[in-house]
């Protein structure tokens, strides 16, 4: 399977990991699962630095609308950290935070180091971006 996660439900992280490619179907199982499992809201390392991903801007329009509604704020900040590791997963994974970002934090990194970082780091509404 092309897409793993992890939930800590006691520190509520969710760490997800893509290899190869990424299908629209696996991320649809991932956003079922997570709901299944109670994880909706939490914060999110998401590892695509070995996968690849070629998804239609209609379906990032709408997974990023998902994605949006999905915030709450009674279980955490909701911040997204979206790893890549070619400039093809950047330009998409440009679009979605650009899509999702109002209404979550969502930034894009180039290594695991600084998306964690920027996940572990005390968070401000005023310092979103």
């Amino acid at each position: 399977m092309p897409l793993r996660w992890t939930v800590d439900h006691g520190a509520r992280p969710i760490l997800a990991e893509a290899a190869g490619a990424l299908s629209r179907r696996e991320l649809d199982e991932y956003m079922a699962a997570v709901a299944a499992e109670g994880a909706v809201g939490y914060r999110v390392l998401f590892d695509a630095q070995a996968a690849s991903v070629d998804l239609r801007v209609d379906y990032l329009l709408g997974f990023s609308q998902v994605v949006k509604d999905r915030k709450r704020a009674d279980v955490s900040d909701g911040r997204i950290a979206i790893v890549v590791g070619s400039d093809a997963e950047d330009d998409q994974g440009a679009f979605f935070v650009d899509h999702t970002r109002g209404e979550r934090p969502c930034r894009l990194f180039r290594t695991i180091e600084d998306a964690r970082a920027w996940l572990d780091a005390p968070w401000s509404p005023l310092a979103q971006g």
